[in-house]
């Protein structure tokens, strides 16, 4: 084993705990008298140095013992409350964080710890709330900026993300993750013009280079902390090819994680070994997600256990019935590890031949780990559909049925193509629920056209198309679900109620915003739609497929890449190919159409009935992928 990371690594998580030392303590404890004063103190103190020990557990004993002898002791509160916020257990540290307020509302440590609890949960608005009261109380606090633009970006507020990284940096030069979050933050959430969108993304091309500049030349000792901290992730969601652009984000990623490397002395890769292929799945999406539904399941189920070896590092927090599942499908599942720095030795370790991340792009240690050079094969695939930029990936995996013919123009690295929509997807037999429609004002006669996607899904280029099906599909419902955070929901609501009333159409008549829906509801709202439309620009795979297993009849438009072009391919597996649109005048045509037309309706679900069993259960997409890893492995 490799002992390359010993003693280099820190006890903190991501979000940092800020804890009073003893002479902050000593300030505080004049309320404190006598022989229970003293006791107190010392048992702070202790807990303390445990903690500095990284002995957590013995530092949170020692902090109740402090209350147990002074309940109303804010500094033990405080800490106790961070300690408890980074274990795990947040309802218990939440009431520690809020009573060291009560207690003293002048305790910023308190704040901010409560403010990281929100953003641990993404409860941004409330993230916010407490970050605003603690500049308030501390306006040159560098960390409370910096997370004020990390929560306003989660509530869609780019433009305050990048007034808040801006001020962290003049308060702190050297705060690297404020520099790296002004770059993403360039890039809208839901625009409301496409002027925006068109600006953002040039904006954020030509803040990335400032950024480069800036980091190699001053900051690269340190510039790995800021690596993957955000991600350009709504970069996807203008439809162009950004190879160019990621792959300027992809080398600054890649040339400050190999300066850590180097520093920690990370082993070259291990070279190839006789028997199984030592195969490596790292993603923090090993539970019921559309990644593990759309990808990883089906490699864990069909690769041959005779020829392939599986390791899964799932990074993120998450277990349910997929993640046991999957436990018991492979050699080994690590989980929990904590610090990136430890996935990152955990996955040397395991001298793999290949190494597969199914999604790069949506979740910080795994931005981090993808940019290391940590096998001799790395490949990712379609979870988050453009290129990754990396100039350490050295494939990227896709299906024939969804890549144009120039697919590979459009990626840095070497196109894999899976024969069909190239998954082993599994049909989820989940009965849908009851749903009284009435209650979002949908009447018996209402067309539904049910617009499943996300809110940054709908570019404002697109709002025109929407306007005109409503228009033509009379009366109809328009049906969009909140996501959460409903800010970021409440942002295309207002783009698109603008655009209606622009075009002189009553916005409340032809459109609702309902509840997300668990699947069983999701369900219920498929069967209730006359026509599922395909999200313009950048398509749906698992709402689709889902689409089709509860046959609702669906228009797809057909995308110049990947991501715009999932249900098109699904529905040319089928044979289905005349619902599916090359241009926007036909994709309104053919809603129109299907809209109008009972029969036609009628048909495309026998259709859709007869003929969806070709795209479950393909275990000859995963065979394929097999026989490509076997090859670049050895």
């Amino acid at each position: 084993m490799f002992d390359w990371l010993r003693s280099k690594i820190s006890w903190a998580a991501t979000v940092r705990p800020v804890l009073l030392d003893r002479a902050a303590a000593l300030q505080r404890s004049a309320a404190l008298s006598g022989p229970d004063r003293a006791l107190a103190l010392a048992e702070f103190e202790q807990g303390n140095r445990q903690r500095e020990s990284n002995q957590l557990d013995t530092a949170q004993q020692h902090y109740r013992r402090a209350l147990a002898l002074h309940p109303a002791y804010a500094p033990a509160c405080a800490n106790l409350g961070a300690l408890l916020k980074d274990s795990g257990k947040p309802a218990e540290a939440e009431q520690y964080l809020a009573f060291a307020i009560q207690l003293e509302p002048q305790l910023v440590p308190a704040r901010f710890n409560l403010a990281m609890l929100r953003v641990d949960q993404g409860r941004w608005s409330d993230a916010v709330a407490h970050l605003h009261d603690l500049l308030a109380l501390s306006p040159n606090h560098a960390d409370a900026q910096y997370w004020l633009g990390n929560a306003l970006t989660g509530l869609g507020d780019v433009a305050g993300a990048r007034r808040a990284y801006q001020a962290a940096v003049r308060l702190q030069p050297g705060y690297v993750q404020a520099r790296w979050g002004l770059a993403m933050a360039q890039l809208p959430v839901v625009p409301q013009a496409e002027a925006e969108h068109a600006q953002g993304c040039e904006a954020f091309g030509q803040e990335l280079d400032r950024l480069a500049g800036k980091m190699l030349a001053t900051y690269s000792a340190t510039g790995h902390l800021a690596v993957g901290a955000q991600q350009p992730y709504y970069l996807a969601y203008r439809a162009a090819n950004h190879r160019d652009v990621l792959s300027r984000y992809g080398d600054l990623c890649a040339k400050l994680m190999a300066t850590w490397a180097k520093k920690v002395g990370v082993p070259a890769p291990a070279s190839a070994h006789p028997g199984k292929c030592r195969v490596g799945i790292v993603s923090a999406h090993i539970h019921s997600h559309s990644v593990w539904h759309a990808l990883v399941r089906g490699w864990v189920e069909h690769l041959p256990v005779e020829d392939f070896e599986i390791q899964i590092f799932h990074t993120g927090r998450g277990r349910d019935a997929e993640t046991q599942w999957a436990e018991q499908r492979v050699a080994q599942l690590h989980h929990g590890l904590g610090h990136w720095s430890q996935w990152a030795k955990a996955i040397s370790d395991a001298q793999l031949d290949v190494l597969i991340y199914p999604e790069i792009g949506m979740d910080a240690t795994t931005v981090r780990l993808s940019a290391l050079r940590l096998a001799r094969v790395q490949l990712a695939s379609w979870g988050h559909p453009l290129t990754t930029g990396l100039p350490t990936m050295d494939g990227y995996i896709s299906a024939d049925a969804m890549e144009p013919h120039e697919a590979a123009d459009h990626y840095r690295e070497a196109l894999i193509t899976l024969p069909r929509l190239g998954c082993c997807y599994q049909l989820f037999g989940t009965a849908p629920a009851r749903l009284d429609f009435a209650q979002w004002g949908i009447q018996a006669t209402d067309r539904v056209l049910l617009c499943a996607g996300t809110p940054f899904k709908y570019a404002p280029q697109h709002d025109a198309v929407l306007i005109d099906i409503a228009r033509r599909c009379q009366p109809c419902k328009l049906v969009f679900f909140r996501s959460e955070p409903r800010a970021v929901s409440d942002l295309l609501e207002a783009r698109l109620r603008s655009a209606f009333e622009t075009q002189g159409m009553d916005f409340d008549a032809s459109v609702v915003f309902v509840p997300w829906q668990p699947q069983p509801g999701f369900f219920a709202w498929l069967d209730r739609a006359d026509v599922y439309l395909d999200t313009l620009g950048f398509s749906g795979f698992n709402t689709v497929m889902q689409a089709v297993e509860r046959a609702t009849p669906l228009v797809a438009f057909e995308g110049a890449f990947l991501r715009g072009r999932f249900a098109s391919a699904v529905l040319r597996q089928m044979g289905l190919d005349d619902w599916v649109a090359e241009s926007l005048d036909r994709y309104v045509a053919l809603v129109e159409q299907l809209v109008q037309d009972r029969a036609a309706r009628s048909v495309l679900r026998q259709h859709l009935q007869e003929r969806r069993a070709a795209l479950f259960g393909d275990r000859g997409t995963v065979m394929a992928l097999g026989e490509h890893l076997l090859r670049l492995s050895r």
